[in-house]
């Protein structure tokens, strides 16, 4: 019998008068033994999404910017914009692969979850490559806007992908919802 597995039906007379009859589905209930992190660390993810959420605002706000005639002007402010988003992401990458953190923790306690914690490292990768290709973009001269938006465009998709593929593993581990970090 397995550790894990406990008796929820109480004894009582079954349909044969037999005392100490537990109908057979109800005699074993497995519940998950699932461990949580401590609230500080759920509170850790919860503020970087939440700055990664206002980051990932800033710079969908400066790519729909209008553009014509103050092309300077809108590289700047898509440029700093994008310059937030990756000292956030660089931020969540450090703070979530570095040995011991809490992708590590993670898959310590579930596993089971391996291939999809690989699978966000993968993209934390990806998704730093797309943001200094983007950089490159804005340094030309001239500027293709419409280059920049669509590239930058797909990066927001990319990003938000991968915050719901990172709310989703939390929740698969924890059965913590962590929200969307408005």
């Amino acid at each position: 019998m397995c550790d894990d597995l406990v008796t929820v039906a109480p004894l009582g007379v079954g349909k044969t008068g037999k005392q100490g009859y537990r109908p057979p589905m109800a005699r074993y209930r497995r519940f998950d033994l699932t461990t949580q992190p401590h609230p500080e660390v759920l509170d850790a993810v919860r503020e970087r999404r939440a700055g990664l959420r206002a980051a990932m605002s800033g710079l969908e706000g400066a790519l729909a910017a209008p553009a014509p005639g103050r092309a300077e002007e809108w590289t700047a402010r898509v440029r700093d914009a994008l310059g937030m988003v990756q000292e956030v992401w660089t931020r969540h990458v450090v703070e979530t692969e570095a040995p011991g953190a809490f992708l590590d923790d993670l898959v310590e306690t579930e596993p089971r979850l391996a291939n999809q914690v690989g699978r966000l490292r993968e993209e934390h990768a990806e998704i730093l490559s797309v943001m200094l290709a983007a950089e490159d973009d804005l340094a030309m001269q001239p500027i293709d806007v419409d280059v920049v938006r669509t590239t930058l465009t797909s990066l927001l998709s990319q990003l938000a992908r991968h915050r719901q593929r990172g709310a989703d593993l939390v929740y698969e581990a924890f059965a913590v919802e962590i929200g969307g970090g408005s």
